[in-house]
């Protein structure tokens, strides 16, 4: 029988959330202020860390260990919350581990919220690490995955059901949309370390011969830089990324591979600032945007079709502006459908923990 809002809503706010993450949270995250308007408890456990900048190095090899160590740590908690919520997959992974090391598969219920997989890997390491990821599978209960597509393709690689795999959406900082107005100058922005193919952006910007700017710490040439391109290895702060963002004529998202779910988070901060992108086509970032209506998409390592992409939008400006309008319209929509997600599925877990089916 199917159980009416308002019972619903009460069973929500008897959750017990604990939230499992590898970075110090001071207050600014969302996603609890999120929950503490739904439940009556939310908790975080995060890595363990010294004030004194002294200790910098301590916090640094802190943060890293805790994908081991947090989820060990709730595992010696879980009689205090009804579901877990791995923000990371690797936390996610070891924590299933351990419930089977430990033959804990009984509540709290498990869920991974960036459920994701590198199709294009064929290295023995790459290998490994998927097979432990198999045998921490019966330790997660949902897994979150950030596009339709991956649904599917997860759900038949691992033999998930497909009531377990969920889309929930990404969306840009809440903060973005407050950005003020910044001037347009004459450049094309791109940024980013994963999973970028900014030679084939080298080589569009070189034909077209227009300035273009490229932000990466990890990015290593494969072909010479002309005049026009320069890049930036040092890292900035978080104003000063918003002001290229904003400050260009147009943001470039280029990426590796069809098959690699990367990219969607840069687009989406594009998006929100209201600038137009152009950016590769992946089972990712078709989630986001739509062709010539709120982005340009064009064929992994086809410089030629990008070439077209940026010259386009460049000579046509008031086109351009109005794809990027139109994408943060959509930005502001992609919030809603997020919380639609979470809704149902804190939902599922209410009444699973209601039953003790978990």
């Amino acid at each position: 029988m199917r159980l009416e809002a308002k019972e619903l809503t009460g069973m929500i706010s008897q959750l017990r959330p604990l939230i499992l993450i590898n970075w110090k949270e001071e207050g600014k995250w969302t996603f609890p202020h999120y929950l503490r308007s739904r439940v009556n408890q939310t908790k975080i456990l995060q890595p363990l860390s010294l004030k004194n900048t002294v200790n910098s190095r301590f916090t640094y090899i802190s943060n890293y260990l805790s994908e081991c160590y947090v989820p060990l740590m709730a595992l010696l908690q879980r009689k205090t919350a009804d579901v877990i919520i791995s923000w990371q997959m690797r936390i996610g992974v070891f924590y299933g581990l351990f419930k089977r090391l430990f033959h804990v598969l009984k509540p709290p219920i498990h869920i991974i919220q960036d459920f994701h997989i590198d199709l294009t890997q064929t290295r023995w390491l790459y290998r490994a690490k998927l097979s432990l990821m198999k045998m921490a599978l019966p330790g997660i209960d949902f897994f979150c995955c950030t596009s339709t597509e991956e649904e599917a393709i997860y759900s038949r690689m691992f033999g998930i059901p497909r009531d377990r795999i969920v889309f929930l959406p990404q969306v840009p900082p809440p903060a973005y949309f407050e950005v003020p107005a910044y001037p347009r100058k004459d450049y094309i922005f791109a940024y980013g370390n994963s999973d970028r193919d900014f030679d084939t952006l080298i080589r569009a910007a070189n034909d077209l011969k227009i300035k273009t700017v490229i932000l990466s710490q990890r990015y290593q040439p494969k072909t010479p830089i002309p005049e026009n391109v320069s890049i930036i290895r040092s890292r900035i702060s978080e104003k000063d990324l918003l002001q290229w963002v904003a400050s260009s004529r147009m943001v470039i998202v280029p990426l590796n591979d069809y098959r690699i779910s990367a990219g969607q988070f840069c687009l989406l901060e594009a998006m929100s600032l209201g600038r137009p992108v152009v950016v590769t086509r992946n089972m990712a970032t078709l989630e986001y945007a739509v062709h010539r209506q709120t982005a340009l998409f064009y064929q992994a390592h086809d410089s030629r079709e990008l070439a077209e992409h940026i010259q386009y939008l460049w000579e046509h400006s008031e086109t351009a502006e109005e794809i990027g309008r139109q994408a943060r319209q959509a930005c502001r929509r992609l919030n809603n459908q997020r919380m639609t997600a979470l809704s149902h599925l804190l939902e599922r877990c209410a009444a699973i923990t209601q039953k003790g089916e978990n």
